[in-house]
């Protein structure tokens, strides 16, 4: 399998980015999480041992959570599952100065 990256950066409300993070616990609960860019979706399949890493920090002006979860591939799950995928869509970029990126 080669190597595919997705990095999104966007404004959206706190009840948005509840909904989204909703969609992606959902993802890991059933086994697979199929993110749906423009050209191809990429399918992710978390095992049952997750790496987390989880950095804060606050300033005075800013405040910054960051969260990187990392695991290898569950090759017993299935790509395409019987009951249907959930698929956690990339939100839109804001015309506000957000960054998407694919490489």
């Amino acid at each position: 399998m080669g190597k595919d990256k997705f990095k999104s950066k966007s404004i959206m409300s706190r009840e948005d980015l509840i909904a989204y993070l909703e969609t992606v616990l959902a993802g890991l609960r059933q086994g697979s999480l199929i993110l749906d860019n423009e050209e191809r979706p990429l399918i992710l399949r978390p095992s049952d041992s997750i790496e987390a890493e989880l950095e804060i920090k606050q300033k005075s002006d800013k405040e910054k959570l960051e969260l990187k979860l990392s695991w290898t591939p569950n090759k017993m799950q299935p790509l395409i599952q019987v009951a249907a995928p959930v698929n956690a869509s990339i939100p839109p970029s804001n015309p506000l100065g957000d960054e998407a990126k694919k490489k």
